[in-house]
């Protein structure tokens, strides 16, 4: 499977260039640049501006393909980025559609998702450990499986958890808070979960 860490150490391999060194150079911290090599962390276009400067190769060369585990490759696309405010105006957020309509501001992400789109975690209800992250790419098409992280939205707010699925129960976990148990029957209370399938630190 190539990734951008694996590109990314290459680069620096190449350069000679170790990760103290390019922290440095892009002002960032050494465990940044560490999580960004073992892909913990997606770069943004901030974070790919800054690489490119830092490595002197040109921005579409971080802007590579991807393999994805079933053998999918992908390129960087820009996609959508909605805050709060956005989602709540957003006239049927049950049938999420590709929303150029409700942004004008766009990220860089790796996916194959026609309708993937980013949101701000800062105003989350819950964020299940996004919150030391600014952006999470959610990507609708994509089937929710047990301990996926998913975005939904309940008559309480939006919310990010961890979920699974035992018998004929749907359990949303949270580090800070109780297991919340949700039967299938009472999910529609619910906005369909959208699965998370990674979140950047852009700012």
């Amino acid at each position: 499977m190539v990734n951008f860490g694996n590109k990314l150490r290459k680069l620096m391999k190449t350069r000679g260039m170790k990760s103290i060194t390019l922290a440095q150079k892009m002002g960032v911290s050494c465990a940044y640049v560490s999580q960004l090599m073992t892909g913990i962390r997606k770069p943004g276009r901030e974070t790919l501006l800054k690489l490119s400067k830092a490595l002197n190769v040109p921005f579409e060369t971080l802007l590579m393909t991807e393999t994805d585990s079933s053998g999918h490759s992908y390129t960087a696309r820009r996609v959508p980025v909605l805050e709060k405010s956005h989602l709540e105006g957003w006239a049927n957020i049950s049938d999420l559609d590709y929303p150029l309509s409700v942004t004008s501001v766009f990220e860089y992400a790796n996916t194959d998702d026609p309708s993937a789109f980013y949101v701000i975690t800062k105003d989350f209800l819950s964020s299940c450990g996004l919150d030391v992250c600014d952006l999470a790419l959610i990507e609708p098409s994509k089937k929710i499986s047990t301990g996926d992280t998913v975005f939904f939205r309940s008559f309480r707010g939006f919310s990010v958890k961890k979920i699974a699925f035992k018998d004929d129960l749907i359990v949303l976990m949270d580090e800070k808070q109780e297991p919340e148990f949700v039967s299938q029957d009472n999910a529609k209370e619910y906005v369909p979960f959208y699965r998370i399938s990674h979140c950047i630190k852009k700012y």
